[in-house]
C-alpha cells in the first residue's frame, strides 16, 4: 500500500533570499511515503515524526513513518466516519479522534478504545492532549474550551472567549493552555482553574496559536499582519515574522526542543521554518501534489537533522534541515 515517490538527495539543496536577505534553504523532499490512496480530511504526527496518523473519511490510520507495507491498525466503519481531528500524544502511547462533537481517546499498542466524551451543545473546532495522555483540551464553537482529566474522567468547562475558538495548544505537562479565537484574542490560561496568565490582543480573529513543550514560548497568528513570538513568562513580544506577506495561514506548527526554531505548513503546499528570536526565514520547501492543490496538515521534527509533513494528498515527506545560527 505504501508507495516510494521520490528519493532526492538534500544535497541539491538551492538557496532563496528574503526580504532580510537572510539565505532561506530549500531542497526537495528527501523521501515521500503515500499513506493513503485518497484525498484526506486530517493528519496527526507524532512529536518526534515516528507516527503519522491519517483520517480519509472511511477508515483512520496509524502508520508507523518507515517504507511499512501497510499501516499498523486502522479504524473503520462508525468509528472513522465523519473525523475531522486528530492528535497523538509525545509519549507515541495514546492518539485522539474527533467527528467535532465526539471526542475518542485510543491505546497505540492494541488500539483500544480507552475514553469518550461529548461536551453537550458544543461543536469542537480545535484539541491537543498532554505528552502523557493524561489531559485533553478541547477549543469550542461557542468560546468555551474544556479540560478532560483522562485518570478521573472529570470533564471542566470553561468561558474563555465571546466567539469562536479556533486554535487551541497545551504544555506537555498539561497545565497550562493556549487559545486563539475570533474575539481578537489570545489566552495563556491554567487548566486547573481556567484562571489566565495572559492575554494577548490582536487587530483580527486569531487563527492559530502554538506553545512549545515547556510552556515557555508562544506563537499567535492572526486573519491579516499579526504573527507574534510571546515569551509566555512575561507577556511579552519576543519576534514578529520577518515577513511583508499578508492572509497567510498556518494549519500546523511545532517548536523545536529548544525553542530556537518554529516549523510550519501551510494551505498552499508550503513548509516554513522560522528562527523565533527575530522571525527570519530560515528554509522553505514545497511539498509534492499528486492529487490536485494539496494543503500541509501537520508537521514534525525527526532527530535533529529532518522535518517531517504530511499534505492532503496523504504524502508523508522528509526534508533535510540546514545548519542553523539561532542568534540573530
Amino acid at each position: 500500500m505504501v508507495k516510494v515517490i521520490t528519493l532526492i538527495s538534500a544535497l541539491s539543496a538551492l538557496t532563496l533570499f528574503g526580504c532580510s536577505q537572510q539565505e532561506v534553504h530549500t531542497s526537495k523532499s528527501a523521501l515521500a511515503l503515500s499513506h493513503s490512496d485518497t484525498i484526506i480530511k486530517a493528519s496527526a504526527l507524532s512529536k518526534d515524526g515516528q507516527l503519522n496518523l491519517v483520517a480519509d473519511g472511511k477508515t483512520v490510520c496509524l502508520w508507523k513513518n518507515s517504507q511499512e507495507e501497510s499501516p499498523l491498525h486502522c479504524l473503520t466503519g462508525n468509528d472513522a466516519q465523519f473525523i475531522e481531528l486528530l492528535d497523538i500524544s509525545e509519549n507515541n502511547q495514546f492518539y485522539l479522534v474527533s467527528n467535532q462533537v465526539t471526542v475518542r481517546l485510543y491505546s497505540v499498542q492494541g488500539h483500544k478504545p480507552l475514553g469518550e466524551w461529548t461536551v453537550a451543545g458544543n461543536i469542537i473546532n480545535d484539541m491537543d492532549i498532554s505528552a502523557d495522555g493524561s489531559k485533553i483540551l478541547l477549543g469550542f464553537r461557542s468560546g468555551k474550551a474544556s479540560i478532560i482529566d483522562v485518570k478521573s474522567n472529570k470533564v471542566s468547562t470553561f468561558d474563555k472567549h465571546r466567539l469562536n475558538i479556533n486554535s487551541v495548544s497545551l504544555s506537555d505537562d498539561g497545565e497550562v493552555a493556549f487559545t486563539g479565537s475570533s474575539d481578537k484574542k489570545a489566552r495563556l490560561w491554567q487548566t486547573n482553574s481556567g484562571e489566565n496568565i495572559h492575554e494577548f490582543s490582536h487587530g483580527s480573529r486569531v487563527n492559530h496559536v502554538s506553545i512549545s513543550s515547556d510552556g515557555k514560548v508562544g506563537f499567535t497568528l492572526d486573519a491579516i499582519k499579526d504573527r507574534t513570538f510571546w515569551d509566555l513568562s512575561t507577556g511579552k513580544v519576543l519576534a514578529e515574522l520577518d515577513t511583508n506577506l499578508r492572509f497567510f495561514e498556518f494549519n500546523d506548527s511545532i517548536f523545536s526542543a529548544d525553542n530556537s526554531l518554529l516549523l510550519t505548513g501551510s494551505p498552499k503546499q508550503v513548509i516554513k521554518l522560522w528562527r523565533v528570536a527575530d522571525g527570519v526565514l530560515i528554509a522553505e520547501w514545497q511539498s509534492t501534489m499528486t492529487r490536485g492543490r494539496s494543503s500541509v496538515l501537520s508537521v514534525a521534527y525527526s532527530g535533529q537533522d529532518k522535518a517531517v509533513t504530511t499534505n492532503s494528498d496523504g504524502l508523508f515527506e522528509h526534508w533535510q534541515l540546514p545548519t542553523v545560527n539561532n542568534k540573530k
